[in-house]
């Protein structure tokens, strides 16, 4: 329709996964990354959520076409079937032949083409779209399947992707054990603004015949005020705009032209609120309620009584050209955590953060501190330091962290905003500061404490930074990074996920700590899940019972005698369990 006047080889904006449009935020990036690392080291299962619109579908099929040819992968995108049906699909998909019609059949025929592969060196994945619509049965056949093993090796990697109501079941008591396999999760973010630009004009690039630009920078704001970063409503937005132009004979997308898209797409009843609104509070929902109330009282709105649409005037002559006109926000309900706001000046980093701490965020250089810090942290541990140049092009830092602990030897375990417990598990440790202009984040390697004193350091800083501890915990929320060291090697949470030997294992580190009364038996019995919940009370571990990273962590600082860096002087607690 309005190709030939933009000169357009096809409609840009259109809702179809056309790979030749394929545009990759941080966010899409990162979550590949996730998935990539996943799939190379095979463990548990891997959660993928986003909110409606974000682009999941299209993440998985950019996934499944850039899998290695050793991999082999079964995609089920429509999840609503019981577990007979799931176990068909996935066998089909693999191309596994069977007759059968029930679960058992179905499963021992999968594990037969699972050995194979396996013995061929080949992996082999299952990616469950829309993973939100599942049963909890069906769940937890996907569970068992992922029993399905070798001594030494998972034989299937399971991927769910879906909507934030899915993180929600995984926590669920009902799904708890499920929950407790999930190895790695990833949220896809909607876009920022400047991804939002980014994308748009990303699209615009590849549909022109020649090189230009459509949409002005007001318009550009006005679409991501309507849309919130999420690319289908981005794309309907843009698609609309385009065609408004279009009949107006205008060659250039205004502020104002959106606006009159967006009264349209409301009149028409095409509202952008898509998202769960059991994720929001009755506030929320009042402060949406009056948004609505706002946008009925503009012109050329529809009012809305018990479902039926009614016109209360016909779409006003549009107004003049002029990018500065007042205009009354349509705001949305959306998850907080997505949005962004829209490009400010530089904020100035806080008049109560410590002067050193102030004085190193303004001047280092973010693009340098994460290597840095990482390289800081492994001569800390006295292991090789030179990172892999391949993985300094890693975005994601939870990817990043963990590939590079690895090639040394090193877990790494991530802790959100608690300073605390870092001080409690008495081991060096990256943080992630947010810069002044919040652009990119700063990371700084905690690596010793002296008299309150928290010092930091990375290795391209002349001198550490000295933060008082108590100013430290008041301002610190962010992400920390805790490199540690599995010395034992006995894996897997118990009492979930572990092999044989590990509870004797963790039974005779109890007896040297002092517990001299734990029978050496295979069992993980209610005493020794007292004693467990005990250690973890203690060291203000959530008291579950479950011997995790955290509580490995613990019990090897208890034994006192492994070697490890560590920020103090470290006081076992020996005996002292009475």
């Amino acid at each position: 329709m309005y190709s030939n006047f933009f000169g357009f080889k096809e409609r840009p904006f259109k809702l179809l996964p056309d790979p030749t449009y394929l545009f990759l935020s941080r966010g899409h990036e990162e979550a590949l990354a996730h998935l990539k690392y996943a799939v190379a080291h095979g463990d548990g299962f891997v959660e993928i959520t986003g909110e409606v619109g974000t682009g999941k579908t299209t993440l998985c099929r950019v996934f499944l076409d850039r899998l290695p040819d050793d991999t082999e992968a079964a995609y089920i995108f429509n999840p609503k079937l019981d577990e007979v049906q799931l176990l068909k699909a996935i066998n089909d998909e693999l191309h596994v032949t069977s007759s059968a019609n029930n679960a058992k059949e179905l499963v021992d025929a999968l594990n037969s083409f699972l050995i194979k592969m396996k013995a061929a060196g080949k992996n082999v994945i299952v990616i469950i779209d829309e993973a939100q619509n599942l049963s909890i049965d069906v769940l937890e056949q996907l569970r068992l399947l992922s029993n399905l093993e070798t001594t030494r090796s998972k034989l299937i990697q399971i991927i769910l992707v879906g909507q934030p109501e899915l993180a929600e079941m995984l926590d669920s008591h009902e799904l708890r054990q499920l929950g407790q396999r999930v190895t790695l999760s990833c949220y896809l973010a909607p876009l920022t603004f400047k991804e939002t630009s980014a994308y748009i004009e990303h699209r615009l690039q590849i549909a022109l015949t020649k090189p230009g630009h459509l949409f002005s920078k007001n318009a550009l704001k006005e679409i991501y005020r309507y849309a919130n970063g999420i690319p289908r409503l981005i794309n309907i937005i843009c698609d609309r705009s385009l065609l408004i132009a279009y009949s107006r004979n205008r060659k250039k997308v205004s502020g104002n032209v959106v606006r009159m898209a967006i009264r349209e797409l409301w009149s028409r009843g095409d509202h952008r609120n898509q998202f769960s609104l059991k994720r929001h509070t009755a506030l929320v929902a009042m402060i949406a309620s009056a948004a609505v109330l706002a946008v009925l009282l503009l012109p050329g709105v529809v009012q809305r009584d018990a479902g039926v649409v009614t016109p209360l005037t016909a779409l006003p002559e549009p107004v003049p050209e002029i990018e500065d006109i007042p205009v009354v926000a349509v705001p949305l309900v959306t998850h907080e955590a997505a949005l962004e706001p829209l490009p400010t000046e530089p904020a100035p980093v806080p008049a109560d953060t410590p002067v050193a701490l102030r004085t190193y965020l303004e001047q280092a250089d973010p693009s340098e501190t994460r290597y840095s810090a990482m390289s800081e942290l492994l001569s800390l541990w006295e292991v090789e330091s030179d990172i892999q140049p391949y993985l300094v092009s890693i975005k994601d830092d939870s990817t990043f962290f963990n590939l590079v602990a690895k090639q040394q030897g090193l877990k790494l375990q991530t802790i959100d905003g608690n300073p605390d417990l870092v001080r409690k598990l008495n081991l060096p440790a990256i943080f992630k500061f947010e810069s002044p202009d919040a652009t990119q984040p700063i990371y700084l390697t905690l690596e010793k404490i002296q008299e309150d004193q928290e010092i930091f350091k990375a290795q391209t800083m002349e001198t550490a930074v000295s933060i008082p501890y108590d100013a430290l915990a008041a301002q610190f929320k962010g992400t920390i990074f805790m490199a540690w060291k599995n010395h034992l090697g006995f894996e897997g949470t118990i009492p979930f996920s572990y092999p044989k030997g590990s509870v004797i294992m963790l039974k005779m580190l109890l007896r040297d700590i002092g517990y001299d009364d734990v029978a050496l038996t295979p069992e993980y019995d209610k005493g020794t899940q007292a004693i467990i919940k005990d250690i973890q009370q203690r060291n203000n571990i959530t008291p579950d019972g479950f011997v995790g990273p955290l509580t490995k962590i613990v019990l090897y600082n208890e034994r006192g005698d492994f070697p490890a860096p560590r920020l103090k002087d470290y006081e076992p607690l020996l005996n002292d369990h009475s």
